[in-house]
């Protein structure tokens, strides 16, 4: 059955006042209808048999059900608009362009984690560690951006300090013999025989080289295994969900186990944020009462990570929506080509998708 124009306006009402008060939502509440609290009460109760709402005790008011979340992020929730602190926040974690994309969702996860309470978190997949082609970006004569990009489509880069002076002329020989002689290899493919080609390539400049080399080989040993770094977890002690000690132990258990993270980017849409609802979960990854969020990293048009959130079921989804959208758009214009304009969708489904929340409103 269709929702009308009236219940969906009543069921967005109901969501919002509960995300804000987490108390059970009556009909007396519902003010800003120009409606009596009997006619508000027929339309909730019609909203209960519909699966949207449920009522948690008899005498209580009604709150959401996954069916009701669901349907509010993908097509009742307004846009949030990113206040100018919050704006500044993000911007600042993007300005440093000499930090490796893996610091950057670091940082950013910490400050996404300060703007919404939530618990947040950074993904990065083990990569294949098999150079495709070097980049190098001058900075000034003492140091400059070395920048690996990979067969798998991530990127790596790192600021190198240097105890000699360097010319622009020599940092364009650095990168036309690293692509020269350890292009298409992974560190355990660079052998000696790579090694002195490369300082063949490299002449006169052999204390470079071997700066280099050193630079090189700790950025491919990165590429090990994949990368969570978690963020503000103790910040939902201070949601009633999550004082039951056995939910809040499932909570700490998901962020340690790398492998469901992985899974969970092979489902990733690149551009899109993504809602998974606890109690709606098949797959059991986000346990029941919580809401997990994310936004997957992509660089040439493949998931190589993700940054996300982690909260109560009633959680602020415009908010953290916004947040996590303007931080990807932003970091997909350092890294790569814009990603197209993302919204919410739920997981491998056809449903409505909702605008994004790129600091913008309605």
């Amino acid at each position: 059955m269709e929702l009308s124009e009236r219940k969906k306006a009543i069921l967005k009402s109901v969501i919002d006042a509960y995300i804000r008060t987490g108390d059970p939502v009556g009909s007396k509440s519902l003010t800003e209808f120009n409606l009596s609290s009997a006619t508000i009460r027929s339309e909730m109760n019609d909203l209960e048999n519909m699966g949207y709402l449920e009522q948690p005790h008899t005498s209580a008011g009604r709150v959401p059900t996954p069916q009701g979340y669901r349907t509010y992020v993908e097509s009742l929730m307004e846009r949030y608009f990113l206040g100018m602190e919050e704006l500044e926040v993000l911007d600042e974690v993007m300005s440093n362009k000499l930090v490796e994309v893996g610091r950057m969702m670091d940082e950013a996860a910490k400050a996404i984690g300060n703007i919404t309470n939530y618990a947040t978190f950074a993904f990065l997949g083990g990569g294949s560690g098999v150079v495709e082609r070097y980049e190098t970006v001058f900075v000034d004569e003492s140091s400059f951006l070395l920048i690996m990009i990979c067969r798998d489509g991530s990127i790596r880069n790192r600021h190198v300090k240097l105890m000699n002076p360097i010319t622009q002329e020599q940092l364009e020989r650095t990168k036309a013999s690293l692509n020269a002689s350890l292009a298409g290899l992974s560190a355990e493919q660079i052998n000696l025989p790579a090694i002195l080609s490369f300082e063949e390539h490299m002449g006169d400049q052999r204390a470079l080289a071997t700066t280099v080399l050193r630079v090189v080989h700790e950025m491919l040993g990165s590429y090990d295994r994949e990368k969570v770094h978690i963020e503000g977890v103790n910040k939902l002690l201070s949601y009633p969900e999550f004082m039951d000690a056995a939910k809040f132990q499932s909570i700490l258990a998901l962020f340690e186990e790398r492998q469901r993270f992985a899974d969970l980017m092979k489902r990733a849409v690149p551009g899109q944020t993504s809602v998974i609802l606890g109690d709606e979960e098949k797959g059991d990854f986000a346990p029941p009462d919580t809401g997990f969020v994310f936004h997957p990293i992509t660089v040439n048009g493949q998931v190589v990570g993700a940054i996300g959130v982690i909260g109560p079921q009633r959680m602020d989804y415009k908010k953290v929506v916004a947040s996590l959208d303007y931080f990807a758009s932003g970091l997909a214009e350092q890294i790569g080509p814009a990603e197209a304009p993302g919204g919410v969708l739920q997981e491998r489904s056809d449903s409505q998708h909702a605008d994004d929340g790129k600091g913008t409103g309605e």
